[in-house]
C-alpha cells in the first residue's frame, strides 16, 4: 500500500496570486506531506504503537492497557446491538478496511500492475509459494520434534509478509536497493496476503452457519450485479460492505474475508474515457480563459467557479472507482488502522528471569519459520524457477537482491499476529508466547535483510550501480 504520488504543483510560482503567509506555510507543510507520503512512514507508525505497546505492557500500566483492550463497545439500534471488546472492534471490523484496501491493491495488480507483466508475476509466483510452504513446513517440523503439538495449529503464522514493514525497509535503504526490488517485495507480499487470506479463510474457522454463509454470497452476487450494471456510486458498495461483513462475522468465517470480496467486486473501469476527459477538460479551460478578468478573483465570477466545479467532476469520471477508493482509503488505514491494531495486539510482558528467557518450542518454530523458512524457501524457488526457465530476472535484479529479499520476507509482524490471534484465541499462554516469537524474529529478519542488502550492494559493481541509477 502506498503508491508514490504525482509531482506536486509548483509553490514558487509567481501566477499563484497567494496570501502573503501561504507560501512560507507551504513550504514547511509540503515536506511533512511528503514524510506522510513515503512507505517509510508506515514502517514508523508501526514502530512506534509496538514500542510503546511493550512499554505499558512491562511496566506498572499493565492493567491499564489490558483494560483498553477490553473496553466493551455497543453498537445497536432498538432490540438489535453488537457487544465486543476495543480490541475484537479493531481486530473483526476496522481490520477489515486494511484487507479491503489490500483487495483493491490486489485486484489494481493483477489487472494494470506488476503481477500482470508475466516477467515479473512468473518470478512473484515461483518465490511466494516458496515463502509460504517451506515456512509452515520449518513451523511444523520444529514443534514435531519438540514435541509441542498443541501449537501446531498455528502453522499459518509465519506465512504472511508485513507489507509496511517490509516496503519501510526498502526504503529506507534508498538507493543501496535496486528500484525494482521494490516492485518485486511488493507484488510479493501481496502473493503471500492471498495466501494467508485463504488460510484465514479456510482453516481458522470453527463452525460455519450455511443460512448466514449464503446470505453473504446472496450480498456478494449483488455486489457483482451493480458492477456489471454500470454502478460507480460509493454508497452501493458501501451499504453492500457493511452488510457482507455482517452476513460473514454471522457465518463463523473471519469477518475480514468480506473486505476482500467487496474489493474484488469494487469497479476497475473508468465511467469514461481519456479522449473525452481531454475534449472536456480543454472546452472549460476555454471557457475559463475567456471569462478571465485580471484583478477579479474567482469569488466574483460565479460561472468560473462552476467550470471549476465541473472540472472536478470530469475528473472524477475519468479515474476508476478502483483508484480513487484506494488512494482515499490508503493513508488512514496505513497510519490509524494498522498502527491502532499493532498497538492493542503487540503488547506482551517480556521475560524477566534466566528460565524465562529461554525460547520455547513455538518461539523457535516461529523463528525457523520466518527467519529460515521465508529466506530459504524464496531463494530455493526461486533459483529452481530461474533454472527451469519459468521465469527470469527482471533487469537491474540480480540473484543476491532475491535472497535479500526472502531475508525481509521474514518481517511477519501483522498478518502474523493477525493469524495467532486466530490459532491461540483461547491459549493465553500460547499467544504470549506467539507474540514474543513474532517480534522477535521479525526483528532478527529485518536486521539481517538489512546487513545482507547492504553486502549485496558493495559487491555489485559500480557499472552496474549507474545503469540501475540511470534505469
Amino acid at each position: 500500500m502506498g503508491k508514490r504520488p504525482e509531482r506536486a504543483p509548483d509553490i514558487d510560482d509567481p501566477q499563484r496570486q497567494a496570501a502573503p503567509l501561504e507560501i512560507p506555510l507551504e513550504k514547511v507543510i509540503s515536506p511533512l506531506q511528503g514524510f506522510v507520503s513515503s512507505q517509510a512512514t508506515t514502517g514508523v507508525f508501526l514502530l512506534l504503537a509496538v514500542i510503546l505497546a511493550l512499554s505499558l505492557a512491562n511496566s506498572r500500566y499493565l492493567d491499564f492497557y489490558q483494560s483498553i483492550n477490553h473496553l466493551p463497545l455497543t453498537i445497536g439500534l432498538g432490540d438489535w446491538h453488537i457487544e465486543m471488546s476495543l480490541k475484537h472492534w479493531v481486530n473483526e471490523g476496522l481490520m477489515v478496511l486494511f484487507f479491503f484496501v489490500l483487495g483493491l491493491e490486489i485486484k489494481g495488480e493483477i489487472l494494470a500492475g506488476e503481477l500482470r507483466d508475466p516477467h515479473y508475476s512468473g518470478l512473484v509466483i515461483v518465490m511466494a509459494l516458496g515463502g509460504m510452504l517451506v515456512p509452515a513446513l520449518f513451523y511444523v517440523s520444529v514443534l514435531q520434534v519438540t514435541g509441542a503439538t498443541e501449537a501446531v495449529r498455528g502453522w499459518g503464522i509465519p506465512m504472511a509478509t508485513d507489507t509496511a514493514f517490509a516496503l519501510g525497509v526498502l526504503a529506507l535503504l534508498g538507493s543501496r536497493a535496486p528500484a525494482v526490488a521494490t516492485v518485486i517485495m511488493s507484488a510479493l507480499a501481496i502473493v503471500d496476503d492471498i495466501g494467508a487470506v485463504l488460510v484465514i479463510s479456510l482453516v481458522y474457522t470453527a463452525e460455519v452457519d450455511l443460512t448466514a454463509l449464503f446470505s453473504a454470497a446472496a450480498v456478494m452476487l449483488l455486489l457483482i450485479m451493480f458492477n456489471l450494471a454500470g454502478l460507480r456510486r460509493p454508497i452501493f458498495y458501501f451499504g453492500g460492505g457493511v452488510a457482507l461483513w455482517w452476513f460473514i462475522l454471522q457465518s463463523g468465517v473471519h469477518a475480514t474475508t468480506a473486505g476482500i470480496l467487496a474489493a474484488l467486486a469494487v469497479p476497475a473501469r473508468p465511467y469514461v474515457k481519456t479522449g473525452w476527459f481531454m475534449r472536456q477538460m480543454s472546452r472549460v479551460l476555454r471557457r475559463f480563459s475567456a471569462l478571465d478578468h485580471p484583478g477579479r478573483t474567482i469569488l466574483e465570477q460565479q460561472r468560473q467557479y462552476e467550470l471549476v466545479e465541473t472540472a472536478e467532476e470530469i475528473a472524477r469520471k475519468t479515474a476508476t472507482p478502483l483508484q480513487r477508493w484506494e488512494s482515499f482509503l490508503d493513508k488512514p488505514v496505513s497510519l490509524a488502522v494498522v498502527p491502532l491494531f499493532a498497538f492493542l495486539n503487540a503488547g506482551v510482558p517480556l521475560p524477566q528471569t534466566g528460565a524465562e528467557l529461554l525460547p520455547s518450542p513455538l518461539i523457535m518454530a516461529i523463528a525457523a519459520g520466518l527467519v529460515a523458512g521465508k529466506s530459504v524457501g524464496i531463494s530455493l524457488f526461486a533459483l529452481a524457477g530461474l533454472r527451469l526457465g519459468v521465469c527470469r530476472l527482471p533487469e537491474g535484479l540480480r540473484y543476491p537482491h532475491i535472497v535479500g529479499i526472502g531475508l525481509l520476507a521474514g518481517i511477519g509482524f501483522t498478518m502474523s499476529l493477525f493469524v495467532a490471534a486466530l490459532a491461540f484465541d483461547d491459549y493465553p499462554a500460547l499467544m504470549a508466547q506467539a507474540k514474543l516469537g513474532i517480534l522477535g524474529s521479525s526483528l532478527i529478519a529485518g536486521v539481517l535483510g538489512v546487513s545482507f542488502m547492504l553486502l549485496t550492494h558493495r559487491r555489485t559493481p559500480k557499472r552496474a550501480n549507474a545503469a540501475e541509477r540511470e534505469r
